[in-house]
């Protein structure tokens, strides 16, 4: 369940977090992702072949992690690939999201996973957030839609929650993560705090491990909780 205690920061520096989106197809990525010593938070696609091991070995090594849950997109048939779709009922879409946070136990939340026609229709999003709500945990909106609803939802609700500024790893060139994360670290130095969302491919973990490496003295690198522990929704503001 989500803290409301209060994180005693390393320094005042702007607050940057990562999430990684993605995880439950592959252990060994998910170990060598384990292995950069960087504060990321992972978010899980339930029901995957690798879902419950990866979240094992998270809580085992104290990563924290959210469930990534699928959403229709506007892509999407209306029986496409995903968990919560816009016809399904107010108790079925709650209990769709019960039961993929009980089948990670341990989570500090969830995201969505696509979901962009999902996210911008209020009914569907009340329905998430407030079973994300009842769960005591927190919630990410990953933007995939600038028509989304789910951050106002959420805030509204009074859940602890963020809205991801920036998709790092869109495209798989590594000078262009390289741009895509200066500027989120410049929205972070704007605004005090910035979260940026990449995904476990091999170019990424490449490039975290570059991070990883690289002084960044002009940000401190958080985790989402401890991110929303100390800012539930301030710097979220638009």
């Amino acid at each position: 369940m989500f803290s409301s205690g209060r994180i005693v920061y390393a320094s005042d520096k702007p607050k940057v977090a990562i999430v990684v989106d993605d995880f439950g197809y592959s252990l060994l990525q998910a170990r060598r992702i384990a292995n950069i010593d960087l504060p990321l938070t992972w978010a899980i696609i339930p029901y995957k072949t690798h879902s419950a091991a990866i979240a094992d070995m998270a809580r085992k090594r104290g990563i924290p992690f959210i469930v990534h849950l699928p959403m229709q997109a506007y892509s999407d048939s209306d029986n496409g690939p995903f968990l919560v779709g816009v016809n399904m009922p107010y108790t079925r879409i709650r209990q769709v999201v019960r039961n993929a946070i009980w089948s990670l136990p341990g989570s500090w939340g969830l995201n969505n996973h696509r979901g962009s026609r999902a996210t911008s229709d209020r009914r569907v999003m009340t329905a998430v957030i407030d079973e994300v709500k009842a769960e005591g945990l927190l919630f990410l909106d990953s933007r995939t839609s600038s028509k989304s609803v789910a951050f106002d939802v959420a805030k509204s609700a009074g859940v602890p929650s963020a809205r991801n500024r920036v998709f790092i790893d869109g495209d798989p060139d590594m000078d262009v993560m390289q741009e895509r994360f200066a500027q989120l670290k410049s929205i972070a130095i704007k605004r005090g705090g910035a979260i940026g969302i990449c995904h476990v491919r091999e170019n990424t973990i490449e490039f975290l491990e570059t991070i990883y490496k690289s002084a960044h003295s002009d940000v401190e690198f958080v985790t989402v909780p401890e991110y929303l522990e100390n800012y539930p929704l301030g710097i979220e503001e638009e």
